[in-house]
């Protein structure tokens, strides 16, 4: 639970536009530099990566352009280019990089603050789903602090990945957050705005990268907002944080690879359908593949991995017998099929296998080729 009233009342036991306000009031019992909220020019240090964080930059960039009394200059963070794919041999950049050079702003690339040091003095820090924390020490040499954008209603969903668990959740709604940084802790600064509540609905088919677009115009005119009216408060305010901690709330980590292996025994058909749209692809390793051809079965043992990556939709394959959960391979007449079982005695239908070693996307064929030649053994 956040706390945002001088009274340290309850963040969340007000209405949204009452928490705005309180936010404001709370604002302006903070001793800075400019109380009226009139400030010079910002020299802002934009750290962000993705799609999410691209909006905002550009709003940034926007009010600069409209008002360039309130936004001086801009410096974008971003992390190095890496190699990727086979053999590494593609370089691959953050996507905000390409924004930063559309808008000819100057780039910075960091795996870590560590000995880094700004090369002139900044107002104001801006991270948006950038994945390093920014140390007091880059946020005491500011004149304001930090500001973060964070896809979520927090103190709800704090962490790397709110955008993936809110669809992992099965959660109906979601938002954005605008809050202060804090210096040794994610996502624990003092709230500034945020979406009202119940927030954003999240529609039954939607992916991680639906809900960022979604979201991040959302973010971005909230920043826009926050930063045209002053709201940001003095680096003294930005050790404050949340005191009390409601076991309700829940963590948002980072996403492994793990995250994305199916557990057969545990995921009904909808946990499958949801993480395939939260993480893009699936995967296991080492199954045993079961084929149905006229009314009689075989059984083909594929030792390797395999990716999920669509997860496709729910079937209808009624007339497959019942057998323990994951994938089986039906052909009836001329017709074949590819599902997988789950615990509920529903069927999945991929919309695309990868097979390791067999190229991306061939996963189907290959597997295909293995059931056609196991069928023509049956008698």
């Amino acid at each position: 639970m956040n706390f945002c009233s001088s009274a340290r009342r309850p963040w969340v036991a007000f209405p949204a536009a009452c928490r705005l306000f309180l936010c404001r009031q709370n604002y302006r019992s903070f001793n800075h530099a400019s109380k009226d909220r009139g400030y010079n020019g910002l020299r802002i240090l934009f750290c962000g990566a993705d799609k999410f964080s691209i909006d905002s930059l550009r709003a940034v960039q926007d009010l600069r352009v409209s008002k360039p009394d309130k936004i001086a200059s801009i410096d974008v963070v971003c992390r190095p280019d890496k190699r990727v794919g086979r053999g590494l041999k593609q370089i691959q950049e953050v996507p905000i990089k390409g924004v930063a050079r559309e808008l000819d702003l100057p780039i910075h690339h960091l795996d870590t603050f560590t000995g880094w040091k700004p090369p002139s003095p900044f107002d104001l820090v801006i991270a948006v789903s950038f994945g390093l924390l920014v140390p007091a020490r880059i946020l005491n040499g500011t004149t304001y602090g930090g500001l973060n954008v964070h896809p979520s209603m927090l103190p709800d969903l704090r962490g790397a990945a709110p955008i993936q668990h809110a669809i992992l959740d099965g959660r109906r709604y979601t938002g954005v957050t605008v809050q202060t940084m804090h210096p040794e802790e994610f996502d624990h600064g003092m709230i500034l705005d945020q979406t009202p509540s119940p927030g954003i609905e999240i529609g039954e088919e939607c992916t991680t990268e639906d809900l960022a677009t979604q979201l991040g115009p959302l973010g971005a005119a909230m920043l826009r907002e926050t930063i045209d009216q002053g709201l940001f408060i003095s680096p003294e305010a930005f050790t404050r944080k949340s005191e009390v901690e409601s076991p309700s709330l829940k963590h948002a980590p980072k996403i492994t690879p793990e995250d994305g292996r199916i557990d057969w025994d545990t995921w009904p058909s909808d946990r499958i359908l949801r993480a395939g749209r939260a993480l893009g692809r699936l995967w296991d390793t080492s199954t045993v593949l079961c084929c149905n051809a006229a009314a009689e079965e075989c059984r083909v043992t594929f030792e390797g991995k395999w990716k999920l990556v669509d997860a496709g939709k729910v079937g209808d394959m009624s007339s497959m017998r019942p057998g323990s959960p994951g994938p089986i391979f039906s052909q009836q007449t001329r017709q074949v099929e590819i599902a997988f079982r789950t615990i509920d005695g529903r069927f999945v239908s991929p919309g695309s296998v990868t097979v390791a070693g067999h190229g991306k996307g061939k996963g189907v064929a290959f597997l295909l080729r293995l059931l056609t030649y196991e069928v023509s053994k049956l008698p």
